[in-house]
């Protein structure tokens, strides 16, 4: 344990460090070996880490195993039977001559679908992986880890089941496509990982009703994405909690976007939200500099492309989620989970699709939840997801 507290002080960036205290009484290691775990900043402090260790203990060091790892290594979902299987009787209502009797049912009676089969509760969380993180596109199977994981958050918000689909959309006529496809099992589909600029086609090609009612009458497929329906709605939250806290009424507020393309409807939602002052700066079309010569005059900047070097003195809001914050500047930043899983919840419960209404609902919503002096709610806050969906079902009502 010197040894390991030795090196920790030495570390370039920051770690935190939980272990088991050593039980040499226990028969399951009669060793008495330590297990600890280390948490490092950024994957640099990680793999000096890593090496360190091994140089400085040797043979001590029996294991080292990036955590991460481990979790993806053995999937992060599994299917749950709903349906009893215990006796011959439960299996035999799951056989052919019984789905026979319940599809011959939903042929005349197609609106029944939801109330006799797990369609209502299943979500398709779909990536093109145009939009990885950080990444250049990638191959779609490569995507899967991060789908899961935002799989695994969204049903512990909302309880449905949310299925991920990586899918090999080589253009947005595949991605629609595939998106057609697969309506017929889901109640919705999120896009997610998927660039802003194919979201926004799909949707075009798939229609502005997004795939209406059938002349059988059946409810229309919901498309949600985490762009429209997550960052936008986090980010015009936390420009609101901004501005207030540095004692400024939104309405007399001095804002600039950095890249709005980003950002999907943030800059239609900052307007709706009460922004009295709203610029759109394209960087690469205009450079760093003008930003920097009109600093002076500016509330807040809203950082959607990750600033290099931002003009000093004016607050920041960065929302730019592939590049987290080291471990000891981490923030309550914006994150799509802020208001996705609500957006979704209401989504599914009123059979619409999502409006700039329900979007502005849910920006209130979340800023009714944050405590003084903080921009954002935690993302684990109990009310968050409830409130928003109440509020979002408030908005998408007739």
């Amino acid at each position: 344990m010197a040894t390991v507290e030795a090196v920790l002080a030495d570390a370039p960036g920051a770690v935190t460090c939980q272990s088991d205290e050593s039980d040499e009484s226990d028969e399951s290691d009669p060793t008495g070996a330590r297990r600890m775990v280390l948490d490092a900043d950024s994957m640099p402090t990680l793999t000096w880490l890593t090496t360190t260790l091994r140089r400085r203990l040797g043979a001590d060091l029996l294991h080292a195993e990036d955590l991460v790892f481990l979790a993806a290594s053995t999937g992060k979902l599994s299917q749950r039977v709903c349906a009893a299987t215990t006796t011959g009787h439960d299996v035999a209502l799951l056989d052919a001559d019984a789905d026979r009797r319940v599809i011959t049912h939903l042929t005349t009676h197609p609106r029944h679908t939801d109330r006799y089969t797990g369609r209502s509760r299943r979500v398709a969380l779909l990536t093109d992986a145009s939009a990885v993180l950080d990444f250049e596109p990638l191959p779609a199977e490569t995507a899967l880890p991060a789908v899961e994981s935002q799989a695994v958050h969204l049903h512990r918000a909302t309880g449905l089941d949310v299925i991920p689909l990586p899918v090999a959309a080589h253009s947005v006529d595949d991605l629609a496509c595939a998106i057609r496809m697969l309506a017929p099992g889901f109640a919705a589909t999120v896009l997610i990982h998927t660039h802003i600029r194919r979201i926004n086609a799909a949707r075009a090609v798939l229609g502005s009703v997004l795939d209406p009612a059938d002349s059988a009458g059946s409810a229309p497929h919901l498309v949600l994405d985490t762009v429209n329906d997550g960052l936008a709605v986090a980010a015009a939250a936390a420009a609101l909690g901004a501005v207030r806290r540095i004692g400024i009424d939104p309405r007399r507020a001095r804002v600039v976007v950095v890249d709005p393309a980003r950002g999907g409807e943030l800059a239609n939602l900052l307007v709706a939200a009460g922004i009295g002052d709203l610029t759109l700066y394209d960087p690469v079309q205009y450079g760093i500099g003008p930003l920097h010569r009109f600093a002076d005059q500016t509330d807040l900047i809203i950082d959607l492309i990750g600033l290099v070097a931002p003009p000093e003195g004016v607050p920041l809001l960065h929302t730019r989620m592939e590049t987290p914050p080291p471990l000891i500047a981490a923030t309550a930043g914006p994150r799509p989970l802020h208001a996705l899983p609500g957006l979704l919840t209401a989504a599914i419960t009123t059979r619409h699709p999502i409006t700039t209404a329900a979007r502005l609902a849910a920006v209130h919503a979340i800023t009714a939840q944050t405590r003084a002096g903080q921009l954002l709610p935690s993302l684990d806050h109990p009310q968050l997801t409830p409130a928003v969906a109440a509020a979002a079902i408030r908005a998408l009502a007739p």
